[in-house]
């Protein structure tokens, strides 16, 4: 009875989504359902790397502190989206610091109305929330 092949091709071509999205090759090769051995071997023969994006690393010493609430909604929701939190909140601040959306998620300046594209529409002033730090 032969075995049923893990590692297809088309498997293979998903690899680099994953290595891209912040995986790691255990976590990949867990995902997979394969040794991490077996996945590293595999896709140097099809000439996939499993290097990822190179990580921002925060000085030796320095954290992030988050509240309780904080960390129990990231998990909730990388839970729901298959991540890690870390990962979740990686793509995150990838994602602000892309599309300049610092001002939109701290709430620290007030809607301005783009009346040249939206002429038609209302909007609304939202008054600046105090941060807590």
């Amino acid at each position: 009875m032969a075995r049923t092949a893990i590692l297809t091709r088309e498997v293979l071509a998903g690899v680099p989504a994953l290595v891209e999205q912040g995986l790691r090759k255990g976590d990949i090769a867990e995902r997979l359902g394969c040794k991490e051995s077996t996945l590293v071997v595999r896709c140097s023969i099809a000439g996939i790397s499993l290097r990822g994006p190179k990580r921002l690393q925060l000085r030796p010493g320095v954290s992030l502190t988050l509240s309780r609430e904080t960390i129990a909604s990231l998990s909730a929701r990388a839970a729901a989206d298959g991540c890690s939190e870390v990962q979740l909140a990686s793509d995150l601040l990838e994602t602000i610091a892309r599309d300049g959306l610092y001002d939109a998620v701290l709430d620290s300046a007030p809607l301005a109305p783009d009346t040249e594209n939206f002429p038609a529409r209302t909007y609304l002033q939202r008054a600046p929330v105090k941060r807590v730090r």
